[in-house]
């Protein structure tokens, strides 16, 4: 009996664990040239550091469909004249109430590596639009950063002028050159289906099961 308690209750924390992992909205790149590797990470630097100088181009998964509760001033979009985008003096804007996930990109040449990244980021849902601007990126770490991943106040964070994002459905092709003291931009996506809770159903059955093995122990306990 205890055996059979073991396996169950091992099997359900591990479909647990997994639930709480998916999260998987850049699914990866599918070119990469100039680099010295291309790579999506669950564990980014904390903090985050000025001239990394490691010729790596490094993104990760941040915050995952948010629905926004005001504007989003993004910088590029794939649509402006999508329904949900809007512009004003301040500029481009995601509307209110638009689903979003957000992710984030690193990128500084180093050893090996030319001074221009070429790639193609893959996610798994349209990919609505770049914060580039130093300013918005600051602006945007609380809402959109991961918690506890310390984004580090310095300037020139961003995009330069002549790095390109051509939006194509749920890829982007880029081609960012960076100096001192590197590239950081954040993309915004659509709703992940990578990143959706757990049905409720599946935790009803995890708990009744844990139930049904208490109240399996507890009769073995009075027979015995």
């Amino acid at each position: 009996m205890k055996q059979i308690n073991k396996i169950v209750i091992t099997s359900i924390t591990l479909l647990l664990s997994l639930s709480f992992s998916v999260q998987a909205t850049i699914v990866g790149f599918s070119s990469c040239l100039g680099a010295n590797s291309c790579e999506v990470t669950a564990s980014p630097p904390n903090p985050i550091a000025v001239n990394p100088n490691n010729g790596i181009l490094l993104g990760w998964n941040e915050v995952q469909n948010l629905t926004l509760t005001s504007k989003l001033y993004v910088d590029r979009v794939f649509d402006n004249t999508a329904s949900f985008v809007g512009s004003d003096t301040n500029g481009l804007f995601l509307k209110a109430g638009t689903i979003v996930s957000s992710h984030y990109f690193q990128w500084d040449p180093g050893n090996g590596s030319n001074s221009r990244v070429n790639a193609t980021i893959e996610t798994d849902s349209q990919v609505f639009a770049f914060i580039t601007n130093t300013q918005k990126l600051f602006d945007t770490d609380a809402l959109l950063g991961l918690t506890g991943l310390d984004y580090a106040d310095f300037t020139l964070r961003g995009l330069e002028g002549g790095d390109t994002t051509v939006f194509s459905g749920g890829a982007v092709d880029i081609g960012w050159s960076a100096s001192s003291p590197g590239d950081w931009t954040r993309m915004v996506t659509a709703f992940s289906p990578s990143a959706v809770p757990v049905p409720a159903a599946f935790w009803l059955f995890a708990s009744g099961f844990i139930g049904l093995i208490g109240l399996r122990k507890k009769e073995t306990q009075k027979v015995g």
